[in-house]
Parts: structure tokens; sequence; C-alpha cells
């Protein structure tokens, strides 16, 4: 953080090695960092005054309108352009005067009695809190290039950032090194946002309104899909599925469940999923005029510090507190991931989304995702719901179909050698396809088409897990009156429906007081929570919970957390979000030891040496971007392939890159 932020910085010359501060210059001891700037660096992230230079210029203190004058005398001439003078005359007709000064070099213009003008006026603002980018962020520090900058709407600049950093959490430090393992048509990219560039938005309108300088191509900025081109173009240069994804504060969990399918469906092998979103004027006016967002007028009156606004499930919750960022993830299916060695920090057992009844409220939070337990009641098979049933049936079917292979070969056998070897080959194919479909079948997708069997149920059973290995449920939580009562029950008719122990309540995560809704990346950031919990054991709590409203009580398979726990491991989360126009969104995420457990010990041990390198991979990336070895946004040149090598690659399911140590790059 404190070099996010550019309070220090690292040298390397002949005098000294390590961190400097950046404003003096004198040196600073890594044991010394977290005493120097900790005060600082508090104050300086996560929920705060909003602070005007990472909110595009907005300062709710300074916030004002343009209101209409209408003026009683003549106004003094001024002197302006033939044009302006001429535009001036057409828009206001025998309210102004306009001639040419001598010379003909210029024109005065003097606005008439009656007059309208348009003057500034102090507004009242209410939020005057967001959770915000750390102070000091800048794209360039992380080595995005100025004229990209300046091109872009600044949640480019977020999605950059955040995609790279996927990729290194993943060990993947140069996202061309995949296309060592998959062709450059399976990485896709569902990336979208709630709302889009907003500094894009106000230059076409506002800025054009009152006549600015505005970027030719600010049109583009505003584009949802704009974010994942310039990923793409910038990093990536694949060639898969595009299928960016627009749920306003369920963005993220819509995009997951873009990815997921296309994964599932076979498009695809990678995919790149999640949002971004900013705060502005805008954004914050008008989501307080709705009544989303909380008073902080009213909140400080009360005595209310800035960290303690957004108070999800208590009494006095009273609305959200904006924020702004991004959230990435990289999505694989599993045998990619085990092939590449990439870390697996979790499991998408399941992903649903959902539309509601109807209504007249854009806003309200709905029940649908309650389909997601939908079946026939008592009717639940609870032998297919078995995993030592499967894998016997499995098994018996795998047996099947090795003799029918073995017969075919065997056929094969007598027939010419040219007609031979293709009968083989297609025999070799059909096994392969049959026994993936027989794998699907008893494995991921035997729940499928049942009416007996909900989604979320079988997904659970697909790794021999029941609703009381359920460890946490993150929830939307935006500290709305509405939304914690519909959250809390939809989780527990479905804790009743899928049979989960009485008594045993499932503990609720609701991360949005320490981060504040980023409207679009939330599910992300909940995400990234529960995959921390995961690896940790730890259900965080919810530390503005001082008071738990009294009508969530009823809801007995819910706990409301407002300390931390320590577990002894969580199995599986489901995670839930909610966005305006009825996107209700649902992810059930599985620890990957349980993926880890189908690999033989050999598998498995390969996959560990692999992981292993990775590790020390990002690892070293992260120390050389900060050593100022290499920027941490490494912007792409060109294609990993050359125009004469694009039709081919493109077209050629088999064209794979490979390392050159000459240039230290992957190319085809």
């Amino acid at each position: 953080l404190a070099w996010i932020m550019g309070l220090i910085r690292h040298v390397n010359d002949q005098d000294y090695i390590g961190w400097v501060d950046a404003k003096t210059g004198e040196p600073v001891r890594d044991a010394d960092v977290k005493g120097n700037y900790e005060e600082y660096i508090l104050s300086h992230t996560g929920i705060r005054l909003i602070e005007p230079d990472l909110a595009l210029g907005y300062d709710p203190v300074k916030k004002h309108v343009l209101r209409e004058v209408q003026i009683e005398h003549d106004m003094a001439p001024f002197e302006a352009s033939a044009d302006d003078a001429a535009a001036y005359k057409k828009s206001n007709g025998d309210r102004v005067d306009v001639w040419e000064n001598a010379g003909g070099a210029s024109w005065s213009v003097r606005f008439l009695k009656g007059a309208l003008v348009r003057v500034p006026a102090a507004a009242d603002a209410v939020a005057l809190v967001g959770g915000m980018l750390p102070t000091g962020w800048i794209g360039g520090r992380f080595g995005i290039p100025e004229d990209i900058i300046q091109q872009v709407d600044p949640v480019t600049a977020f999605a950059l950032v955040a995609t790279v950093e996927a990729f290194v959490r993943s060990g993947i430090t140069d996202p061309y090194e995949l296309y060592q393992f998959i062709h450059v048509s399976e990485i896709g990219n569902t990336m979208g946002s709630s709302i889009g560039g907003l500094l894009a938005m106000q230059n076409m309108g506002h800025s054009r309104y009152l006549d600015k300088d505005v970027p030719m191509d600010t049109l583009q900025e505003t584009f949802i899909s704009t974010v994942q081109a310039w990923v793409n173009m910038l990093l990536i240069s694949g060639a898969g599925p595009v299928k960016p994804s627009v749920g306003a504060c369920a963005t993220t969990v819509l995009s997951i469940d873009t990815a997921v399918d296309a994964i599932m469906a076979g498009k695809a092998k990678v995919m790149i999923a999640g949002a971004v979103d900013n705060l502005s004027e805008e954004s914050s006016t008008e989501l307080s005029s709705m009544g989303a967002l909380s008073n902080n007028v009213e909140e400080m009156a009360r005595g209310r510090e800035p960290a303690e606004m957004c108070r999800p499930c208590t009494t006095a919750r009273a609305g959200f507190t904006e924020a702004q960022g991004a959230s990435v993830a990289v999505l694989m299916s599993a045998s990619t991931a085990i092939a590449c060695g990439a870390p697996i920090y979790g499991v998408v057992g399941m992903s649903a989304t959902s539309t509601d009844k109807q209504g007249r409220s854009v806003p309200a939070p709905g029940k649908g995702i309650l389909s997601s337990t939908r079946e026939v009641m008592g009717a639940a098979p609870q032998r297919l719901l078995s995993v030592e049933f499967r894998r016997r049936e499995l098994e018996r079917q795998l047996r099947m179909l090795d003799v029918w292979k073995a017969e075919g070969l065997e056929q094969a056998a007598d027939e010419d050698e040219d007609e031979d070897m293709s009968y083989k080959t297609s025999i070799e194919e059909q096994y392969v396809r049959q026994r993936k479909a027989l794998q699907d079948s008893w494995g991921n997708e035997f729940w499928k088409q049942s009416p007996a069997i909900s989604p979320l149920r079988g997904s659970l059973a697909v790794w021999g897990l029941t609703a009381d290995d359920i460890g946490l449920a993150s929830f939307h939580g935006t500290s709305t009156k509405a939304n914690e009562l519909n959250e809390s029950e939809v989780v527990d008719v479905q804790m009743r429906r899928l049979g989960r122990t009485p008594g045993y309540p499932v503990p609720a995560v609701c991360q949005k007081w320490l981060t504040g809704h980023p409207k679009g990346p939330a599910a992300g950031w909940m995400l990234n929570s529960v995959l921390q919990s995961m690896r940790t054991g730890l259900i965080p709590g919810n530390r503005n919970a001082d008071n738990i409203d009294l009508k969530l009580k009823k809801f007995d398979h819910v706990v409301y957390l407002s300390k931390t726990v320590q577990t002894a491991g969580i199995k599986a989360a489901l995670l839930k979000s909610f966005g305006f126009g009825q996107v209700g969104g649902e992810l059930l995420v599985v620890h990957p030891e349980y993926l880890l457990a189908t690999l033989s010990r050999a598998q498995l041990d390969e996959y560990n040496a692999k992981l292993a390198q990775r590790d020390t991979k990002a690892a070293r990336y992260w120390q050389d971007t900060l050593v100022g070895n290499h920027p941490f946004v490494q912007i792409k040149r060109h294609a990993p392939f050359t125009p004469e090598q694009e039709q081919r690659v493109y077209q050629d399911s088999t064209a794979r890159a490979h390392y050159d140590p000459k240039t230290n790059e992957y190319r085809f």
C-alpha cells in the first residue's frame, strides 16, 4: 500500500539499495514502513470522506448546480469572436445585441433586460462518504502508458490493473503463455459494468453542454463492451467468446455465470470475468435521490464516523455506502488449470441467475433465486445423491464402453490399411467423447433435467456434500431495509428446503460494512472474501453489527456474526447478489481440495510441482515490480503471431505458442 499510494519508492544506485521516502528521499527500512505510514494509510484507504481527486473531481461539500436567472437590466457589453457572437444572437434573439468592433477583429455582445442566463448555485449533498481507492492511486504507477491513460476512461485503468493481478494470482505473468496450452479461440471475456465509463459520460453530456474540449473518441468509452476490448487488445490477444455483462449491482455474478456456461458448453477453456465501476457526482446524486445511499449528514449528526455509516442487518441500517473499483477473476476448466499448474482457489459448484415476479419497482429485491431449490417435494432419490452409488454405476458403464472399443478395434483390424487407420481413429475419438459424456452424466450433470433434484441440492451432491456443509453465506448485504429482510428469508427458506439441521445456522458474511458497495464489482469482492475464508477457515464478522434487527430473529437458519470466528475449515459457501432490474444471482463455491482429491497420487504430485514453479514465478513478478525491474502492467506491443501467421493460427485448432528465449516472448 505504501508503494501503491506513492509514499515510498525503491532505488538501486551505488550508494544505496532499498526503499526511500518519496518526498524526502530519506532511506526507509522495511521494518519501519508500517510505523512510518500506517496512520496515513489507514485514514486514506477504504471508506472515508469522498476525495475529489479520486471521484472525477466531485467534491460533495462544494456541490453546485446551474440555475436559470432572468436579468432585470441591460448588462455591460463583452468582447467575443464573430462565431460566438452569432451563436449568442441565434440563441437569444432580440434579448441580445451584437455588433462588429472597429477594425473587424472582434465583436461585442450585450445581453439585454429579459435575457436568461444560468449561474452557479450551491447545492446540498447528503452522500459525503465513499469506499475510495487508496489516495495516490494512479494507473501510471502500475505501468499503464500515459497515452493510454489519456485515451481511456478511468474504469479501464482499474480493469487493466485488476486483470494483471488476477493473472499473476493465477501464476501467469504473461497471458500469452496460455497459448502453450490452449488455442487463441479458447479464452474469452465476460467482463462488464453496471454503468460504464462515467468520465466519458460526463464529457459527452456535461462537458459538451458547457462547450468544453472533449476527446473525439469519447463515445466509445461509454460502452460497456469497451472495457473488455481494451483488456483484450492490450493484454491478451484472444479470439474466444466475448459476452460483456451488465446486471447493475449483480453484474459480476452474471459475468461469472456466463463464463461458466461458456466453459461448460466447450466454447472456451479460460474465461475472464468481472466488472468495473466508478464513483462520481452523477452516481452519488442519483443513488441518493432514490434513497439507496446512507444520508451521511444525518449519520454524522448522530455521532457516527464514516466507517460506521454502512451497517448491514442492524436496526439502524439506512442505506449503503457507494464505492469504486474493479473485480476480475480468471476461470478455467479444471483440466486446463491442472494441466498448466495454476493455483485453484475454489470450484464453482453452481451458478444461477433469475428474475422475479410482477412489480413496479426496478430496485426492489426479489425471491426468484429460490428457484435454485426447485424440486418435487420429498422425491429426491437418495441412491442417486450418493457418490458411491454413482461411482459404481459409472465404473460399470465404463467397462461396457471398454468392451465396445475393443470390439471396434478388432473389427478395424480386418479392414485394409488405409481404412483401418481411419476407422481406428474414429473409434478412439468416439471412445473419448463417450467416456466424457458418461463422466458428465454421473458426475457434474447427474441431477440435470431431474425434477426430483434441485440445482443446489444436486450441485452439492456432486461433491458428496449436503446443506450442512455450507460453511458460510456471503450476503449481498447492502445495509438497506428491504435487502436484508429479503435475503435473510431467501437463505432461510433454502436451508429449510435442503434439510439443514435445525440449530445449526449458516453464518452470514456482510462485508460491505468494510468495503462499501462498488455496484457491478460487488460479487467479485465477495467471492474474493469467500476464497480467503476457504484458505484460512476464518469467517469475518460484521464489525458494525452493534444491534441486529429483531425482524431477522425469525430466520433460524441464519446467524449474524459481529466478530470473526475461526473454524476447522469451510467446505462450501453460498454467495448471493441482487441487482437493480430484477437481476438475482447465486454462486455455490466448493473448497478446491474436493477437486484435487479426484486426482491420482502421480497426477497430484505433477500438479503440485507445476504449482510450486508458478508460485515462485508470481512472487518474483511482484518483487520485480516493486523494485522497479519492470512495470506491473506490461502492455503488449504486438500479437503473439505475425500478420502472415494470423489466418493460419485462427483456423488451425492445433496452433500453439512456444517460448522464444532470444526475445523473452511467447510466439507462434
